[in-house]
């Protein structure tokens, strides 16, 4: 089984300042990570670089052996997202 997810070196700047710096990731195929942090931790920007939503600053990913440059809808089949506001949302009784 190889990786799912791997990032070399990703890195976003917004104005100067680093989002997200220098991140080496390895997810295996199976596996199942979460990202957690506090607010501002580049949580949200790593999914939008993964998900070929905006460009990183350096670095590269793959996501499912393609590029994240080059994801495309064929690889947005195979992936589910959770954001923490649907959490928030539900009530438990």
């Amino acid at each position: 089984m190889g990786n799912i997810i791997q990032t070399n070196g990703l890195t976003k700047k917004f104005k100067g300042k680093a989002a997200v710096d220098n991140l080496h990731l390895e997810v295996p195929e199976g596996s199942i990570y979460a990202f957690l942090g506090p607010n501002g931790a580049g949580k949200t920007t790593t999914i939008k670089l993964l998900m070929n939503i905006i460009f990183p600053t350096s670095g590269s990913s793959e996501v499912l052996g393609v590029p994240s440059t080059k994801i495309g809808s064929e690889q947005f089949q195979q992936i589910g997202y959770f954001r923490q506001s649907i959490f928030n949302s539900w009530s438990y009784r």
